[in-house]
């Protein structure tokens, strides 16, 4: 299992006591977040594959009484998220980041005490450039993407069935 993240728009501001109906239907691995009104859950979620964890929040959040209407990936990373996206280990990610494997000039972090956060988006650039290696990357980027799109879709169309022969 790997560690996904990215972040979800519901349909609508959490009341104080839908929060713990948010956590009882499972997503005791979500940050939430109130945003200009809206509302939005922060995700960290183990599973196999980002699809299985995108489509795993979105049904637990239907069985809080909320639809999920956006999705984004959070582009703040650690070296642990960057290895899990790129099916990498830890240590790889941490010796090219550091400049001992490697051509060097890992894009630097975003922030300088504690622990350090990356800009996914230079990391995948860096990786494509310099390795050779988008294939996760570009495949995270459209999954995402992708299940952006259908939860937007899902909701101008509740019923997608006649539709669904467009997903082939």
């Amino acid at each position: 299992m790997s560690l996904h993240e990215f972040t979800v728009y519901l349909d609508r501001q959490p009341a104080d006591e839908e929060f713990d109906a948010l956590f009882d239907a499972g997503l005791d691995d979500t940050t939430p977040e109130t945003n200009n009104g809206r509302g939005l859950l922060h995700v960290a979620r183990d599973a196999d594959t980002l699809a299985s964890a995108i489509l795993s929040v979105v049904d637990d959040i239907a069985k809080a009484g909320f639809h999920v209407v956006g999705i984004e990936d959070e582009d703040l990373v650690s070296l642990k998220t960057i290895a899990a996206r790129l099916g990498r280990t830890p240590e790889s990610v941490r010796l090219l980041s550091t400049g001992k494997r490697g051509p060097g000039n890992f894009p630097a972090p975003l922030t300088g005490d504690g622990w350090s956060l990356y800009s996914w988006t230079a990391v995948a650039s860096w990786f494509a450039q310099n390795l050779g290696d988008d294939t996760a990357a570009d495949e995270h980027t459209r999954i995402i993407a992708a299940a952006n799109h259908l939860v937007r879709a899902r909701a101008l169309v509740p019923d997608l069935a006649p539709l669904a022969a467009l997903a082939r």
